[in-house]
Protein backbone atom coordinates (compact mmCIF):
# COMPACT_ATOMS: atom_id res chain seq x y z
CA UNK A 1 0.00 0.00 0.00
CA UNK A 2 1.08 3.51 -1.10
CA UNK A 3 2.33 5.76 2.15
CA UNK A 4 -0.09 8.16 1.31
CA UNK A 5 -3.29 5.78 0.97
CA UNK A 6 -2.04 4.06 4.21
CA UNK A 7 -2.25 7.81 5.72
CA UNK A 8 -5.59 8.74 4.05
CA UNK A 9 -7.16 5.53 5.50
CA UNK A 10 -5.67 6.57 8.50
CA UNK A 11 -7.34 9.70 9.02
CA UNK A 12 -10.40 8.49 8.01
CA UNK A 13 -9.85 5.54 11.38
CA UNK A 14 -8.54 9.19 12.91
CA UNK A 15 -12.32 10.53 12.19
CA UNK A 16 -14.49 7.48 13.15
CA UNK A 17 -12.31 7.84 16.84
CA UNK A 18 -13.17 11.33 17.02
CA UNK A 19 -17.23 10.92 15.82
CA UNK A 20 -17.34 7.98 18.90
CA UNK A 21 -15.55 10.00 21.24
CA UNK A 22 -15.92 13.64 21.16
CA UNK A 23 -19.47 13.55 22.88
CA UNK A 24 -17.49 13.16 26.22
CA UNK A 25 -15.70 16.60 25.69
CA UNK A 26 -18.07 18.21 28.31
CA UNK A 27 -17.70 15.40 30.46
CA UNK A 28 -16.48 16.53 34.13
CA UNK A 29 -14.71 14.62 36.78
CA UNK A 30 -16.48 11.43 37.27
CA UNK A 31 -15.84 8.61 39.86
CA UNK A 32 -12.46 7.50 40.61
CA UNK A 33 -11.43 11.31 39.42
CA UNK A 34 -13.27 12.59 42.14
CA UNK A 35 -10.38 11.04 44.63
CA UNK A 36 -7.29 10.36 42.39
CA UNK A 37 -7.77 14.01 40.30
CA UNK A 38 -9.90 16.44 41.92
CA UNK A 39 -9.35 15.51 45.98
CA UNK A 40 -5.62 14.65 45.47
CA UNK A 41 -3.56 18.01 46.55
CA UNK A 42 -0.57 16.18 45.03
CA UNK A 43 -2.00 16.66 41.37
CA UNK A 44 -2.67 20.32 41.64
CA UNK A 45 1.06 21.62 41.26
CA UNK A 46 4.30 21.01 39.63
CA UNK A 47 6.23 21.51 42.84
CA UNK A 48 8.43 18.50 43.69
CA UNK A 49 6.98 16.64 40.88
CA UNK A 50 9.87 14.16 41.46
CA UNK A 51 8.90 13.13 44.39
CA UNK A 52 5.97 11.26 43.03
CA UNK A 53 8.20 8.70 41.65
CA UNK A 54 8.53 7.99 45.56
CA UNK A 55 4.77 7.73 46.00
CA UNK A 56 1.80 5.42 45.60
CA UNK A 57 -0.92 6.05 42.40
CA UNK A 58 -3.92 6.02 45.24
CA UNK A 59 -2.90 8.55 47.87
CA UNK A 60 -1.90 6.81 51.34
CA UNK A 61 -5.97 8.09 52.64
CA UNK A 62 -7.32 5.64 49.44
CA UNK A 63 -5.40 2.58 50.65
CA UNK A 64 -1.81 3.98 49.20
CA UNK A 65 -1.68 1.37 46.12
CA UNK A 66 -0.67 0.88 42.34
CA UNK A 67 2.86 2.55 41.32
CA UNK A 68 2.01 5.01 37.97
CA UNK A 69 4.22 7.76 38.81
CA UNK A 70 4.14 9.18 35.16
CA UNK A 71 0.09 9.01 35.63
CA UNK A 72 -0.06 11.13 38.44
CA UNK A 73 2.86 13.26 36.59
CA UNK A 74 0.89 13.56 33.79
CA UNK A 75 -2.50 14.65 35.65
CA UNK A 76 -0.39 17.34 37.59
CA UNK A 77 0.50 18.89 33.88
CA UNK A 78 -2.77 18.65 32.73
CA UNK A 79 -4.45 20.25 36.15
CA UNK A 80 -1.92 23.43 35.84
CA UNK A 81 -2.46 23.59 32.46
CA UNK A 82 -5.80 24.02 32.66
CA UNK A 83 -6.20 25.44 36.16
CA UNK A 84 -8.11 22.60 37.13
CA UNK A 85 -10.38 22.30 34.23
CA UNK A 86 -11.73 18.92 33.31
CA UNK A 87 -11.93 20.35 29.38
CA UNK A 88 -8.35 19.58 29.61
CA UNK A 89 -8.21 16.07 30.45
CA UNK A 90 -10.92 15.09 28.49
CA UNK A 91 -8.87 16.72 25.30
CA UNK A 92 -6.26 14.64 26.42
CA UNK A 93 -8.01 11.49 26.48
CA UNK A 94 -9.85 12.08 23.34
CA UNK A 95 -6.38 12.91 21.51
CA UNK A 96 -4.89 9.77 23.00
CA UNK A 97 -7.75 7.65 21.53
CA UNK A 98 -7.12 9.04 17.79
CA UNK A 99 -3.48 8.05 18.30
CA UNK A 100 -4.41 4.50 20.04
CA UNK A 101 -6.80 3.98 16.87
CA UNK A 102 -4.36 4.53 14.26
CA UNK A 103 -1.31 2.72 15.69
CA UNK A 104 -3.67 -0.04 16.07
CA UNK A 105 -4.04 0.66 12.46
CA UNK A 106 -0.60 0.58 11.96
CA UNK A 107 0.01 -2.68 13.69
CA UNK A 108 -2.56 -4.70 11.81
CA UNK A 109 -1.10 -3.18 9.09
CA UNK A 110 1.54 -5.43 9.21
CA UNK A 111 -0.26 -8.55 10.04
CA UNK A 112 -3.05 -8.25 7.98
CA UNK A 113 -4.07 -7.68 4.21
CA UNK A 114 -5.31 -3.84 3.68
CA UNK A 115 -9.05 -4.52 3.63
CA UNK A 116 -9.07 -6.60 6.69
CA UNK A 117 -6.72 -4.16 8.59
CA UNK A 118 -9.01 -1.49 7.93
CA UNK A 119 -12.26 -3.00 8.72
CA UNK A 120 -10.75 -4.68 12.04
CA UNK A 121 -9.31 -0.83 13.15
CA UNK A 122 -12.57 1.17 12.28
CA UNK A 123 -14.20 -1.14 14.18
CA UNK A 124 -11.88 -0.66 17.12
CA UNK A 125 -12.47 3.10 16.76
CA UNK A 126 -15.92 2.80 17.50
CA UNK A 127 -15.89 -0.04 20.17
CA UNK A 128 -18.72 0.56 22.68
CA UNK A 129 -16.47 -0.80 25.15
CA UNK A 130 -13.77 1.71 24.45
CA UNK A 131 -16.17 4.33 26.60
CA UNK A 132 -15.26 4.03 30.15
CA UNK A 133 -11.15 4.23 29.05
CA UNK A 134 -12.28 7.83 26.88
CA UNK A 135 -15.21 9.10 29.01
CA UNK A 136 -13.64 8.65 32.32
CA UNK A 137 -10.28 10.42 33.01
CA UNK A 138 -8.62 8.10 35.26
CA UNK A 139 -9.04 5.66 31.94
CA UNK A 140 -5.90 8.08 30.55
CA UNK A 141 -3.47 5.42 31.75
CA UNK A 142 -4.81 2.48 30.03
CA UNK A 143 -4.85 4.84 26.83
CA UNK A 144 -1.38 5.41 27.28
CA UNK A 145 -0.13 2.47 28.30
CA UNK A 146 -2.13 1.20 24.89
CA UNK A 147 -0.58 3.79 22.57
CA UNK A 148 2.87 2.80 23.72
CA UNK A 149 2.69 -0.77 23.82
CA UNK A 150 1.20 -0.98 20.47
CA UNK A 151 3.69 1.42 18.66
CA UNK A 152 6.22 -1.21 20.40
CA UNK A 153 4.75 -3.80 18.71
CA UNK A 154 4.66 -2.31 15.33
CA UNK A 155 8.45 -1.26 15.79
CA UNK A 156 8.90 -5.55 16.61
CA UNK A 157 6.92 -6.27 14.20
CA UNK A 158 7.66 -3.89 10.99
CA UNK A 159 11.63 -4.33 12.61
CA UNK A 160 11.36 -7.93 12.29
CA UNK A 161 9.66 -7.78 9.05
CA UNK A 162 13.71 -6.57 7.55
CA UNK A 163 15.39 -9.54 9.33
CA UNK A 164 17.55 -8.97 12.74
CA UNK A 165 15.73 -6.43 14.97
CA UNK A 166 18.50 -3.21 14.97
CA UNK A 167 19.46 -1.53 18.21
CA UNK A 168 17.77 1.24 17.72
CA UNK A 169 14.59 -0.12 17.61
CA UNK A 170 15.67 -2.56 20.66
CA UNK A 171 16.52 0.76 22.48
CA UNK A 172 13.23 1.87 21.67
CA UNK A 173 11.06 -1.07 23.02
CA UNK A 174 12.76 -0.80 25.56
CA UNK A 175 12.05 2.93 26.36
CA UNK A 176 8.32 2.64 26.14
CA UNK A 177 8.18 -0.42 27.75
CA UNK A 178 9.86 1.25 31.14
CA UNK A 179 7.49 4.15 30.27
CA UNK A 180 4.31 2.18 30.16
CA UNK A 181 4.86 0.32 33.38
CA UNK A 182 5.38 3.95 34.74
CA UNK A 183 1.91 4.47 33.47
CA UNK A 184 -0.15 1.43 34.88
CA UNK A 185 1.22 -1.75 35.56
CA UNK A 186 -0.03 -4.16 32.77
CA UNK A 187 2.57 -2.62 30.92
CA UNK A 188 4.53 -5.25 31.64
CA UNK A 189 3.23 -7.53 29.47
CA UNK A 190 4.89 -6.67 26.79
CA UNK A 191 7.66 -9.45 26.71
CA UNK A 192 4.76 -11.61 26.59
CA UNK A 193 3.87 -10.07 22.97
CA UNK A 194 6.96 -9.53 21.73
CA UNK A 195 7.35 -13.66 22.25
CA UNK A 196 3.60 -14.15 21.12
CA UNK A 197 4.38 -12.00 17.79
CA UNK A 198 7.56 -14.64 17.12
CA UNK A 199 5.83 -17.47 17.58
CA UNK A 200 3.12 -16.05 14.87
CA UNK A 201 3.32 -13.29 12.25
CA UNK A 202 6.76 -12.88 12.32
CA UNK A 203 7.72 -14.20 9.18
CA UNK A 204 11.01 -15.94 9.52
CA UNK A 205 11.74 -19.58 7.95
CA UNK A 206 14.01 -20.36 11.09
CA UNK A 207 13.23 -22.95 13.75
CA UNK A 208 11.54 -21.11 16.51
CA UNK A 209 14.04 -22.18 19.02
CA UNK A 210 16.63 -20.68 17.24
CA UNK A 211 15.48 -17.22 16.65
CA UNK A 212 14.46 -17.11 20.43
CA UNK A 213 17.87 -18.02 21.14
CA UNK A 214 18.86 -15.24 18.91
CA UNK A 215 16.13 -12.74 20.68
CA UNK A 216 17.78 -13.78 24.78
CA UNK A 217 19.77 -10.90 24.42
CA UNK A 218 16.81 -8.62 23.81
CA UNK A 219 14.55 -10.55 25.68
CA UNK A 220 16.50 -10.29 28.98
CA UNK A 221 17.04 -6.73 28.33
CA UNK A 222 13.41 -6.01 28.54
CA UNK A 223 13.36 -8.24 31.79
CA UNK A 224 16.16 -6.15 33.24
CA UNK A 225 13.62 -3.15 32.81
CA UNK A 226 10.46 -5.14 33.96
CA UNK A 227 12.82 -6.42 37.44
CA UNK A 228 13.64 -2.51 37.94
CA UNK A 229 10.15 -1.48 37.56
CA UNK A 230 9.32 -4.30 40.29
CA UNK A 231 11.66 -3.23 42.66
CA UNK A 232 10.76 0.24 42.40
CA UNK A 233 7.64 -0.63 42.62
CA UNK A 234 8.43 -2.89 45.71
CA UNK A 235 10.14 0.22 47.80
CA UNK A 236 7.57 2.52 47.67
CA UNK A 237 4.85 0.25 48.17
CA UNK A 238 6.76 -1.29 51.30
CA UNK A 239 7.49 -4.37 49.80
CA UNK A 240 4.25 -5.69 47.39
CA UNK A 241 5.56 -6.67 43.98
CA UNK A 242 2.34 -6.65 42.04
CA UNK A 243 -1.48 -6.91 42.60
CA UNK A 244 -3.77 -4.48 44.36
CA UNK A 245 -5.90 -5.26 47.74
CA UNK A 246 -8.05 -7.86 46.60
CA UNK A 247 -11.92 -7.18 45.48
CA UNK A 248 -13.43 -6.32 48.56
CA UNK A 249 -16.62 -9.26 48.84
CA UNK A 250 -13.39 -11.74 48.27
CA UNK A 251 -12.23 -10.66 51.62
CA UNK A 252 -15.91 -10.75 53.12
CA UNK A 253 -16.45 -14.12 51.84
CA UNK A 254 -13.18 -15.53 52.42
CA UNK A 255 -12.60 -16.74 49.30
CA UNK A 256 -9.69 -19.09 48.55
CA UNK A 257 -7.58 -18.80 45.46
CA UNK A 258 -9.07 -21.87 43.32
CA UNK A 259 -12.56 -19.81 44.02
CA UNK A 260 -11.12 -16.72 43.25
CA UNK A 261 -9.57 -18.19 39.58
CA UNK A 262 -13.26 -20.48 39.36
CA UNK A 263 -14.74 -16.93 39.61
CA UNK A 264 -12.59 -15.38 36.66
CA UNK A 265 -13.30 -18.50 34.57
CA UNK A 266 -17.63 -18.07 35.51
CA UNK A 267 -17.24 -14.70 34.13
CA UNK A 268 -14.91 -15.29 31.18
CA UNK A 269 -18.07 -15.19 29.06
CA UNK A 270 -18.83 -11.75 30.18
CA UNK A 271 -15.37 -11.39 28.24
CA UNK A 272 -16.23 -12.50 25.10
CA UNK A 273 -19.48 -10.77 25.14
CA UNK A 274 -17.87 -7.31 25.56
CA UNK A 275 -15.60 -7.88 22.69
CA UNK A 276 -17.70 -8.92 20.43
CA UNK A 277 -21.24 -7.53 20.82
CA UNK A 278 -21.14 -4.99 23.79
CA UNK A 279 -24.85 -3.79 23.92
CA UNK A 280 -24.83 -3.96 27.54
CA UNK A 281 -22.51 -1.86 29.54
CA UNK A 282 -22.24 -0.35 32.59
CA UNK A 283 -19.35 0.72 35.30
CA UNK A 284 -20.63 -1.80 38.15
CA UNK A 285 -20.36 -5.68 37.17
CA UNK A 286 -20.98 -7.34 40.74
CA UNK A 287 -22.88 -9.91 42.40
CA UNK A 288 -25.01 -10.90 42.48
CA UNK A 289 -25.56 -10.66 38.59
CA UNK A 290 -22.38 -11.43 38.77
CA UNK A 291 -21.53 -14.84 40.38
CA UNK A 292 -18.47 -15.62 43.16
CA UNK A 293 -17.75 -19.33 43.16
CA UNK A 294 -18.33 -20.91 46.26
CA UNK A 295 -16.20 -24.44 44.55
CA UNK A 296 -16.85 -25.64 40.99
CA UNK A 297 -20.39 -25.89 39.44
CA UNK A 298 -22.98 -25.73 36.45
CA UNK A 299 -22.22 -22.14 36.91
CA UNK A 300 -18.23 -21.80 35.74
CA UNK A 301 -18.87 -24.53 32.69
CA UNK A 302 -19.71 -22.50 29.99
CA UNK A 303 -16.51 -20.45 30.41
CA UNK A 304 -14.12 -23.08 30.80
CA UNK A 305 -15.51 -24.37 28.06
CA UNK A 306 -14.68 -21.01 26.46
CA UNK A 307 -11.28 -21.17 27.45
CA UNK A 308 -10.46 -24.58 26.71
CA UNK A 309 -12.02 -23.52 23.22
CA UNK A 310 -9.64 -20.36 22.79
CA UNK A 311 -6.80 -22.56 23.82
CA UNK A 312 -7.38 -24.74 21.81
CA UNK A 313 -7.95 -22.33 18.39
CA UNK A 314 -4.59 -20.69 19.67
CA UNK A 315 -2.72 -23.63 19.16
CA UNK A 316 -4.50 -25.05 16.26
CA UNK A 317 -4.20 -22.22 13.71
CA UNK A 318 -0.43 -21.02 15.11
CA UNK A 319 0.68 -22.65 11.82
CA UNK A 320 -2.38 -22.31 9.24
CA UNK A 321 -3.58 -18.95 10.42
CA UNK A 322 -1.37 -17.07 12.55
CA UNK A 323 -3.12 -13.63 12.59
CA UNK A 324 -6.33 -16.25 14.42
CA UNK A 325 -3.47 -17.01 16.64
CA UNK A 326 -1.79 -13.71 17.06
CA UNK A 327 -4.94 -11.85 17.85
CA UNK A 328 -6.27 -14.91 20.44
CA UNK A 329 -2.92 -14.87 21.78
CA UNK A 330 -2.78 -10.99 22.31
CA UNK A 331 -6.35 -11.56 24.22
CA UNK A 332 -4.84 -13.98 26.48
CA UNK A 333 -1.66 -11.88 27.51
CA UNK A 334 -3.52 -8.84 28.41
CA UNK A 335 -6.24 -10.24 30.00
CA UNK A 336 -3.99 -11.89 32.43
CA UNK A 337 -3.09 -8.85 34.90
CA UNK A 338 -6.77 -8.20 35.04
CA UNK A 339 -8.85 -11.20 35.37
CA UNK A 340 -8.36 -12.72 38.72
CA UNK A 341 -6.02 -15.67 37.32
CA UNK A 342 -2.78 -14.51 37.82
CA UNK A 343 -3.41 -11.93 40.52
CA UNK A 344 -5.73 -10.98 42.50
CA UNK A 345 -7.64 -7.63 41.53
CA UNK A 346 -9.82 -5.13 42.80
CA UNK A 347 -13.08 -6.08 40.73
CA UNK A 348 -14.44 -8.64 38.69
CA UNK A 349 -14.81 -6.86 35.54
CA UNK A 350 -13.54 -2.67 34.71
CA UNK A 351 -14.84 -2.25 31.00
CA UNK A 352 -11.27 0.40 31.21
CA UNK A 353 -9.25 -2.60 31.60
CA UNK A 354 -10.57 -4.28 28.58
CA UNK A 355 -9.30 -1.27 26.23
CA UNK A 356 -5.84 -3.13 25.40
CA UNK A 357 -7.05 -6.93 25.11
CA UNK A 358 -9.87 -5.30 22.90
CA UNK A 359 -7.00 -5.02 20.23
CA UNK A 360 -5.79 -8.68 19.82
CA UNK A 361 -9.98 -9.28 19.78
CA UNK A 362 -10.14 -6.84 17.01
CA UNK A 363 -7.26 -8.35 15.52
CA UNK A 364 -8.68 -11.71 15.59
CA UNK A 365 -11.73 -10.46 14.02
CA UNK A 366 -9.88 -8.80 11.14
CA UNK A 367 -8.29 -12.18 10.36
CA UNK A 368 -11.02 -13.94 9.98
CA UNK A 369 -12.48 -11.38 7.61
CA UNK A 370 -10.98 -13.12 4.37
CA UNK A 371 -12.12 -16.64 5.15
CA UNK A 372 -15.79 -14.61 5.86
CA UNK A 373 -15.75 -12.95 2.65
CA UNK A 374 -14.38 -16.24 0.51
CA UNK A 375 -17.66 -17.68 1.95
CA UNK A 376 -19.64 -14.94 1.26
CA UNK A 377 -18.18 -14.32 -2.40
CA UNK A 378 -18.98 -18.40 -3.05
CA UNK A 379 -22.80 -17.22 -2.72
CA UNK A 380 -22.66 -13.98 -4.23
CA UNK A 381 -23.47 -12.04 -0.85
CA UNK A 382 -20.45 -9.61 -0.96
CA UNK A 383 -22.62 -6.73 -0.69
CA UNK A 384 -24.51 -8.22 2.39
CA UNK A 385 -21.39 -8.42 3.99
CA UNK A 386 -19.93 -5.15 3.23
CA UNK A 387 -23.93 -3.77 4.57
CA UNK A 388 -23.18 -6.00 7.62
CA UNK A 389 -19.91 -3.98 7.88
CA UNK A 390 -21.15 -0.32 7.51
CA UNK A 391 -24.24 -0.96 10.12
CA UNK A 392 -21.53 -2.65 12.34
CA UNK A 393 -19.75 0.94 12.09
CA UNK A 394 -22.90 3.18 12.37
CA UNK A 395 -24.07 1.39 15.24
CA UNK A 396 -20.71 1.03 17.35
CA UNK A 397 -20.09 5.12 16.29
CA UNK A 398 -23.89 5.88 17.84
CA UNK A 399 -23.44 3.40 20.87
CA UNK A 400 -20.33 4.78 21.63
CA UNK A 401 -21.01 8.69 21.04
CA UNK A 402 -24.31 8.01 23.52
CA UNK A 403 -22.58 5.91 26.14
CA UNK A 404 -20.17 8.93 26.74
CA UNK A 405 -22.77 10.97 27.88
CA UNK A 406 -23.68 8.71 30.29
CA UNK A 407 -19.94 9.77 32.16
CA UNK A 408 -20.77 13.37 32.62
CA UNK A 409 -21.02 13.47 36.65
CA UNK A 410 -21.56 10.99 38.91
CA UNK A 411 -25.15 12.23 39.39
CA UNK A 412 -25.78 10.90 35.79
CA UNK A 413 -23.32 7.68 35.94
CA UNK A 414 -25.07 6.65 39.45
CA UNK A 415 -27.96 7.13 38.78
CA UNK A 416 -27.85 5.25 34.77
CA UNK A 417 -25.72 2.57 36.59
CA UNK A 418 -28.81 1.30 38.31
CA UNK A 419 -30.66 1.19 35.40
CA UNK A 420 -27.88 -0.58 33.49
CA UNK A 421 -27.46 -3.40 36.37
CA UNK A 422 -29.74 -3.14 38.31
CA UNK A 423 -29.18 -6.85 40.05
CA UNK A 424 -25.59 -5.71 40.72
CA UNK A 425 -25.44 -4.44 44.51
CA UNK A 426 -22.10 -2.20 43.97
CA UNK A 427 -24.77 -0.08 41.49
CA UNK A 428 -27.07 0.48 44.21
CA UNK A 429 -24.16 1.07 47.01
CA UNK A 430 -22.71 4.17 45.03
CA UNK A 431 -26.16 5.51 44.15
CA UNK A 432 -27.02 5.31 47.86
CA UNK A 433 -23.34 6.78 48.96
CA UNK A 434 -24.24 9.69 46.34
CA UNK A 435 -27.36 10.29 47.99
CA UNK A 436 -26.05 10.84 51.90
CA UNK A 437 -22.95 12.94 50.29
CA UNK A 438 -25.76 15.10 48.51
CA UNK A 439 -27.85 15.20 51.68
CA UNK A 440 -30.40 13.04 50.47
CA UNK A 441 -30.53 10.94 53.54
CA UNK A 442 -34.08 8.61 52.44
CA UNK A 443 -32.71 8.06 49.11
CA UNK A 444 -29.36 6.83 50.27
CA UNK A 445 -30.65 4.64 52.63
CA UNK A 446 -33.15 3.30 50.05
CA UNK A 447 -30.37 2.62 47.76
CA UNK A 448 -27.94 1.67 50.56
CA UNK A 449 -30.74 -0.77 51.39
CA UNK A 450 -30.80 -2.52 48.40
CA UNK A 451 -27.36 -2.67 48.06
CA UNK A 452 -27.55 -4.89 51.34
CA UNK A 453 -30.20 -6.99 50.53
CA UNK A 454 -28.41 -7.79 47.30
CA UNK A 455 -25.11 -8.75 48.27
CA UNK A 456 -24.61 -8.17 52.19
CA UNK A 457 -20.51 -9.31 52.16
CA UNK A 458 -18.81 -6.70 51.37
CA UNK A 459 -16.87 -5.42 54.57
CA UNK A 460 -16.74 -1.50 53.23
CA UNK A 461 -20.01 -1.26 51.94
CA UNK A 462 -21.12 -1.91 55.40
CA UNK A 463 -18.34 0.57 56.95
CA UNK A 464 -19.51 3.06 54.13
CA UNK A 465 -22.58 2.58 55.09
CA UNK A 466 -21.97 3.15 58.51
CA UNK A 467 -20.20 6.32 57.71
CA UNK A 468 -22.69 7.78 55.87
CA UNK A 469 -25.39 7.53 58.98
CA UNK A 470 -22.56 9.01 61.40
CA UNK A 471 -21.84 11.87 58.99
CA UNK A 472 -25.45 12.73 59.44
CA UNK A 473 -24.57 12.40 63.65
CA UNK A 474 -26.77 9.28 64.13
CA UNK A 475 -25.10 7.11 65.15
CA UNK A 476 -27.54 4.11 66.64
CA UNK A 477 -27.73 2.04 63.06
CA UNK A 478 -23.98 3.09 62.37
CA UNK A 479 -23.26 0.85 65.08
CA UNK A 480 -24.76 -2.35 64.01
CA UNK A 481 -23.16 -1.25 60.44
CA UNK A 482 -19.95 -1.27 61.66
CA UNK A 483 -19.86 -4.53 63.83
CA UNK A 484 -21.13 -6.54 60.86
CA UNK A 485 -18.19 -5.18 58.45
CA UNK A 486 -16.31 -6.12 61.44
CA UNK A 487 -17.60 -9.75 61.32
CA UNK A 488 -17.95 -10.41 57.79
CA UNK A 489 -13.82 -9.57 57.32
CA UNK A 490 -12.38 -9.18 61.32
CA UNK A 491 -8.85 -7.57 59.78
CA UNK A 492 -11.36 -4.81 58.51
CA UNK A 493 -9.30 -2.01 60.99
CA UNK A 494 -10.80 0.91 59.86
CA UNK A 495 -14.49 -0.48 61.76
CA UNK A 496 -13.17 -0.92 64.81
CA UNK A 497 -12.12 3.06 65.89
CA UNK A 498 -15.21 4.36 64.35
CA UNK A 499 -16.95 1.24 66.26
CA UNK A 500 -15.85 3.17 69.70
CA UNK A 501 -16.83 6.87 68.85
CA UNK A 502 -20.09 5.85 68.25
CA UNK A 503 -20.84 4.01 70.93
CA UNK A 504 -19.18 6.73 73.17
CA UNK A 505 -21.40 9.01 71.60
CA UNK A 506 -24.29 6.47 72.48
CA UNK A 507 -23.09 6.54 75.95
CA UNK A 508 -22.51 3.04 76.24
CA UNK A 509 -19.18 3.90 78.26
CA UNK A 510 -18.45 0.36 78.96
CA UNK A 511 -18.81 -1.39 75.30
CA UNK A 512 -17.13 2.00 74.16
CA UNK A 513 -13.96 1.62 76.56
CA UNK A 514 -13.53 -2.32 75.23
CA UNK A 515 -13.79 -1.38 71.60
CA UNK A 516 -11.41 1.31 72.04
CA UNK A 517 -8.74 -1.49 73.77
CA UNK A 518 -9.68 -3.46 70.12
CA UNK A 519 -9.35 -0.90 67.96
CA UNK A 520 -6.00 -0.10 69.64
CA UNK A 521 -4.74 -4.28 69.45
CA UNK A 522 -5.89 -3.88 65.67
CA UNK A 523 -3.58 -1.13 65.10
CA UNK A 524 -6.09 1.71 65.60
CA UNK A 525 -5.28 5.47 66.11
CA UNK A 526 -3.24 5.83 69.69
CA UNK A 527 -4.45 9.36 70.29
CA UNK A 528 -8.12 8.95 69.36
CA UNK A 529 -8.60 5.90 71.19
CA UNK A 530 -6.84 6.57 74.56
CA UNK A 531 -9.29 9.61 74.42
CA UNK A 532 -12.84 7.26 73.74
CA UNK A 533 -11.12 5.40 76.94
CA UNK A 534 -10.17 8.50 78.94
CA UNK A 535 -14.05 9.76 78.18
CA UNK A 536 -15.85 6.47 78.90
CA UNK A 537 -14.11 5.83 82.37
CA UNK A 538 -15.15 9.87 83.02
CA UNK A 539 -18.73 8.71 81.74
CA UNK A 540 -18.60 5.53 83.44
CA UNK A 541 -17.12 7.23 86.77
CA UNK A 542 -19.97 9.82 86.42
CA UNK A 543 -22.55 7.05 86.44
CA UNK A 544 -21.11 5.14 89.32
CA UNK A 545 -21.54 8.90 91.23
CA UNK A 546 -24.85 9.10 90.10
CA UNK A 547 -26.02 5.80 91.32
CA UNK A 548 -28.53 4.82 94.18
CA UNK A 549 -26.34 4.17 97.64
CA UNK A 550 -23.27 6.03 96.13
CA UNK A 551 -22.62 8.08 99.18
CA UNK A 552 -23.22 5.26 101.93
CA UNK A 553 -20.69 4.57 104.06
CA UNK A 554 -18.83 1.46 103.16
CA UNK A 555 -19.88 -2.08 105.03
CA UNK A 556 -17.78 -3.03 107.90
Amino acid sequence: MKRRTWWTLAGSIALLAFAASATGLPNQFTYDDVYVIQQDARVHTLAHWWRLFADSYWSKHWGGDGYRPLTIIGFAVQWVAGHGSPLVFHVVNVALYLAVCVAVFWVMSGVLPSAPAWIAAALFAVHPVHVESVGNVVGQSELTVALLLTLAMGLYIYGRAQGPLSVGRQFAIAAMYGAAMLFKEHGITLVALVVLAEMTVVRDPRPLWTRLKEMRPFVLGLVAVAMAYLWARSVVLTGRFAGFAPYMPFQGLNLSTGNRILTAIGISPQWGRLFLWPARLTPEYSPPWIRIAQGFGIWELPGLLLMIGVIGLFFATIRKAPAVSFGLGWVIVALSPVSNIVLPAGFLIAERTLFFPSVGAMIFVGALIPYAYEWLAARRMQLAGAAAVLTLLILGGWRSAERQKVWHDDDVLFKHAVVDSPDSYRAHFMLGAWFFRNHRMRDGEREYGRAMHLFPFDPYMAFSFGEAYRGWNICKPAINLYRWAITIDSSIAYARPQLAVCLLVQKEYQKAKEAALDALRHGGPIEDMHAVVVSADSGLAALAAQSPGHDRPASP
